[in-house]
Order: structure tokens, then C-alpha cells, then sequence
């Protein structure tokens, strides 16, 4: 009998662990295609209905995603998708470019002409159609990520998908205008042909400047939309 409870009490715990672990890759995907923005409150009870499941198994994904920084508690008001600092942009931007840097090498060595022209062919062919802001962010990561995997590296591999998803999980994908969306296309290309050559001092040249750029771009949108409100604010005590 002790067993059979066992086995019972075993079997619950597994199901409960699955429940929650599908809430949380559920709500990230949610996040992920923009369903659910940042700064959004999530009201885990309409959650929970739009998932087809129980309120607890949503309330514990969301602890989950609280951890990991993806969502934020508030005492007395609840959870709330997350949004990305200045500081935190910072700090992200300044980590990533260190560890991208130190595999450039490791690339190179691993990395071939037959994969170089297979990731060639895909970034071709996902810029020859129209993506949503999101999905241009998304489509930039999985070129970096592609690229990193040649380093061979799991444990810095694991770290930078973290950083990644910090930043285009809570950055507003409206931010990022066509300008950006242009040098960020010719970025890769020259990239690419750095790596064609096998060009370490350049590629490393180009990374640095790339991840330069892009945190000074997001520092930059972050910063404007921070007046904007402030004025708004302003204008409405003048009222």
C-alpha cells in the first residue's frame, strides 16, 4: 500500500511539474510573438482561461518567469511583463560582447563554407519577406545564436541565449525603426564575409562595433520614451 501511495503521490507531482513547465513555455511564447507586451499587468485568472488550464499551474509559471526576470511582482498590484532598464541594457550589452568576442576564434576554426553559405541562404531569404518588429528582433538573435554554436561551447552558448532573451523579450519591439532595421541587415552581411574570409581581427572589429551600436540604440529608444512620458505628465498637471 505504502508503494502504491508512493507511485500515486509520485505520479501527481510529475503531472503538476509538467502543467507548470507548459505555462511557462506557453506565457514566454506569448511574450515572445507580442500577445503579451511589456509593462503589460497578466491577470492570471484570464491567463489561465486563455490557456485552457487551472489558475495554480499559471501562478507558479509565473513565479518561474518572475525568477528569471522575464516578469515582475509588484506588492498589492500583481505580476506584470517585464521591461528592460537602461542599467540592465548596460549590463547585458557589456556581457554579451565579451563573451562573443572571446569565441570568435573558436568560430572560425569550426565553422565552414558549406554552413557559412547555409546561413547565408536563410538570412537572404528571411529578409525577402515582411516580418513584424518582433519577429525582425527574433530573426536577428537566431543569426547571432547560429553563429555562436559553432564556438562549440555549451556553457557560453546557454548565456548568451539568456541575454538574448532578456532583451527581446522585454524591449518594445515598436522601438526599433526602419533605419536600424537597414544597418542591421548590412551588419550581417559584412559579418558573414568576415567570416568567409576568415578574418579574425576584422569579424572581431565588426562584432564589437554591432553590439556597440546596438546598445546604444536601445539606451537611446528607452531614454526617449522615458521623456515622452515625463512631458506627457507635465502637460497633463498644466491642464
Amino acid at each position: 500500500m505504502k508503494n502504491s501511495k508512493s507511485h500515486t503521490s509520485q505520479g501527481s507531482n510529475y503531472k503538476k511539474g509538467m502543467l507548470i513547465q507548459g505555462a511557462y513555455g506557453q506565457i514566454k511564447h506569448l511574450i515572445s510573438i507580442n500577445q503579451l507586451v511589456p509593462g503589460q499587468k497578466l491577470i492570471y485568472g484570464n491567463i489561465a482561461k486563455r490557456l485552457n488550464m487551472g489558475v495554480t499551474p499559471v501562478i507558479q509559471a509565473l513565479n518561474r518567469l518572475e525568477a528569471s526576470g522575464l516578469v515582475r511582482y509588484e506588492a498589492n498590484k500583481g505580476y506584470f511583463v517585464g521591461e528592460i532598464s537602461e542599467k540592465e541594457v548596460r549590463q547585458l550589452y557589456q556581457a554579451r560582447e565579451a563573451l562573443e568576442v572571446a569565441i570568435i576564434p573558436d568560430i572560425i576554426e569550426n565553422i565552414n563554407k558549406k554552413a557559412l553559405s547555409e546561413i547565408e541562404q536563410r538570412f537572404k531569404r528571411s529578409h525577402s519577406i515582411r516580418l513584424s518588429r518582433r519577429e525582425l528582433i527574433l530573426e536577428d538573435t537566431q543569426f547571432h545564436l547560429e553563429l555562436i554554436c559553432y564556438a562549440h561551447n555549451d556553457v557560453i552558448y546557454n548565456i548568451l541565449e539568456n541575454i538574448f532573451e532578456q532583451v527581446y523579450l522585454k524591449y518594445r519591439p515598436e522601438y526599433l525603426d526602419d533605419e536600424r532595421i537597414k544597418v542591421i541587415k548590412s551588419e550581417h552581411k559584412d559579418l558573414l564575409s568576415a567570416l568567409r574570409s576568415r578574418d579574425g581581427d576584422k569579424t572581431t572589429a565588426l562584432i564589437r562595433r554591432h553590439i556597440r551600436e546596438g546598445m546604444d540604440y536601445v539606451v537611446k529608444t528607452i531614454k526617449a520614451e522615458k521623456n515622452w512620458f515625463s512631458d506627457e505628465d507635465a502637460n497633463l498637471e498644466a491642464i
